[in-house]
C-alpha cells in the first residue's frame, strides 16, 4: 500500500500541488483526470522520485520511500515514450528488469512483446519503429521492471481507436494481480476502460 500525505509543490508563479493526499491499495487501478496544468503529471513525477515535493510524505507499507528513484518500487510511462535510441527494442524492454537469469529475462521480454504485438520488432532500434510501436515498447519496459506501482502519464494517446482499446485491455490484464496503477488521462473513456476508481484534479487539489 502506498500512502501520499500532504504533498505541496510550488514553483515561482504557481502552487502546482496544494496539500494532496491519496492512498493506493495493493492491486488498485486509479485514474486521475483534470485540465492541463492542474498538477497531474507533477504528482506522478513526485511519486516516482523524479522531482521532490516541498513538503509532505510518501510511504510504502508504512515505510518512507527511498530517495533513489529505482528503489522506490515504482515504474513510469511518460507522455513521450523516451526509449533509449542506442538500445534495441528488446534491450529497452529489459532495462530495469530485476532478473539476472538469461532464460527468465528472455521469457519476460518475449511474453510482454507478444502481449503488445511487437514481437517481430525486438531487434530494431527506436528510430526504426512507429510512434505507436514505441508506446507499446515503453509500456512493456515499465511492466518488465515488476514494481509494485505503475504510473501512466497519458500512455494511450495518439493511438488509433481499435489499437487503443486492445492496448488498454492488455495493460489492465498485465497489471491485475501484479501491481497497482495510477493512470493520468484527459479521456474519460480510457479511465473507465482501465480503472476501477476515478479521481479528478483541479488547481493542485484532488476533488
Amino acid at each position: 500500500m502506498f500512502e501520499i500525505k500532504g504533498i505541496i509543490k510550488e514553483y515561482p508563479s504557481v502552487r502546482a500541488l496544494d496539500n494532496v493526499s491519496l492512498s493506493i491499495d495493493d492491486g488498485e487501478l486509479i485514474s486521475i483526470q483534470g485540465e492541463s496544468g492542474c498538477g497531474k503529471s507533477t504528482l506522478l513525477q513526485i511519486i516516482a522520485g523524479i522531482i521532490m515535493a516541498d513538503s509532505g510524505t510518501i510511504t510504502k507499507n508504512n515505510e518512507p520511500l527511498s530517495c533513489i528513484p529505482h528503489k522506490r518500487g515504482v515504474s513510469m510511462v511518460f507522455q513521450d515514450s523516451l526509449l533509449f535510441n542506442n538500445m534495441t527494442v528488446s534491450e529497452n524492454i529489459l532495462f530495469g528488469c530485476p532478473h539476472k537469469d538469461r532464460e527468465h529475462r528472455d521469457k519476460t521480454v518475449r511474453e510482454l512483446a507478444d502481449a503488445y504485438g511487437i514481437g517481430d520488432l525486438l531487434k530494431r532500434y527506436p528510430y526504426q519503429i512507429s510512434g505507436g510501436q514505441a508506446r507499446r515498447a515503453a509500456l512493456a519496459r515499465a511492466l518488465a521492471c515488476e514494481r509494485e506501482l505503475l504510473l501512466l502519464d497519458e500512455p494511450f494517446s495518439n493511438l488509433d481507436k481499435d489499437l487503443k482499446e486492445n492496448i488498454i485491455k492488455r495493460t489492465r490484464e498485465l497489471c491485475e494481480g501484479k501491481c497497482s496503477a495510477i493512470l493520468v488521462t484527459h479521456s474519460e473513456a480510457e479511465a473507465l476502460a482501465f480503472c476501477d476508481r476515478h479521481l479528478y484534479m483541479e488547481e493542485g487539489h484532488i476533488l
